[in-house]
């Protein structure tokens, strides 16, 4: 006691930096939340294979992905060559955050185009791998969700024989799919799944939803435009996202795969590439990824709601777009062997990674 009785103030117990005193409540869950993080990552890693490695991302049968470290590091590389070849001013940190709200739209052809699978190789199993490869490497760079073509109704018109087929195709993609997707929380919507469609309850068990989705990747089967017309079609479509970028390959049109609703300010990207796995490796997943983003940064604001600032900005567009007929080339390696076109509203853009 004090001279005026007052209790004096015990000194604190001291405590050794970094470690909790003995009676904290919080020393359990964290110890508790960083084995489940270090469990989670060693989970994920299954499907990971040397960053380095730019051979396609399979090895014995099993499928195996480039880190995320490794994707990120190769976008990086790539945007920031991007940005300076074009005077965009936009670095790599800013593109990072750009796309996590981008949504790409991907309609592959890659079956029967593309001479490059091996010879041991499943040309089947191989197309479904791309789809995997494409949605992991959109994750890894912080994507939210995408959006893939996987088969129209127009298909089936080619007759039994084509059905059989691209179903078979399908069935093959199911094991890698539903493997990834347990140990990366994606969640996988299949739009279109109907009552008595071949593969429906073999989607159904393999694809249950996770309590925390991590990333929403919606695959179109049986699509049609006339989906539009009907209340059932309108409410599928209501389901998926705003469209960003849609990247068609090998051909220069979206027949068949335009979506009403969801494309009314999407750009377009032209892959000149085939769409199976053994034909890709990491590095040009981030290259496509990156030329995507290109794409909605360039033609932001210019589809039903372009307004322009002054007559100057008019007759400069008109200068380079049709007196100039600028066009403008970007290698991204010294040798390629993919190629994407953009278009902008001052002219064409070949990307060559």
């Amino acid at each position: 006691m004090t001279a005026s009785g007052t209790p004096k103030a015990k000194p604190a117990p001291s405590e050794e930096p970094g470690l909790e005193p003995p009676d904290s409540i919080d020393a359990y869950p964290v110890g508790h939340r960083l084995q489940e993080d270090l469990f989670q990552s060693l989970v994920e890693s299954a499907d990971y294979t040397d960053g380095r490695t730019p051979l396609p991302a399979r090895s014995g049968g099993a499928l195996q992905l480039a880190t995320p470290e490794a994707i990120r590091k190769a976008f990086a590389e790539q945007w920031n060559v991007l940005s300076h070849s074009l005077g965009l001013g936009v670095d790599s940190d800013k593109a990072f955050q750009g796309v996590r709200d981008l949504v790409m739209y991907d309609i592959p052809d890659g079956t029967r185009s593309t001479l490059s699978v091996p010879v041991t190789g499943d040309v089947d199993a191989d197309a479904g791998l791309y789809c995997l490869a494409l949605v992991h490497t959109l994750a890894s760079l912080g994507a939210r969700t995408n959006v893939i073509m996987t088969h129209t109704i127009y298909n089936r018109d080619r007759g039994p024989e084509e059905t059989k087929r691209f179903l078979e195709i399908l069935l093959k993609g199911i094991d890698p799919f539903r493997e990834y997707a347990r140990r990366h929380g994606l969640a996988i919507h299949l739009e279109g799944i109907r009552e008595g469609y071949e593969l429906e309850q073999e989607f159904n068990r393999a694809f249950p939803m996770p309590s925390h989705a991590k990333f929403d990747a919606h695959f179109l089967l049986d699509y049609e435009e006339e989906w539009f017309l009907s209340p059932d079609g309108r409410a599928l479509l209501e389901a998926l996202p705003q469209i960003d970028v849609v990247v068609r390959h090998t051909k220069l049109g979206i027949s068949g795969g335009w979506i009403p609703t969801r494309m009314r300010k999407a750009a377009y990207v032209y892959s000149q590439n085939g769409t199976v796995h053994s034909n890709w490796n990491f590095s040009e997943y981030a290259a496509m990824v990156a030329v995507t983003y290109l794409a909605k940064l360039l033609n932001e604001g210019e589809a039903l709601s372009k307004t322009y600032a002054s007559i100057d900005e008019i007759k400069a567009r008109y200068r380079d777009r049709e007196i100039r007929l600028r066009q403008k080339i970007v290698r991204l390696t010294p040798k390629p062997r993919k190629l994407f076109v953009v278009g902008s509203p001052v002219g064409l853009i070949q990307v060559y990674a």
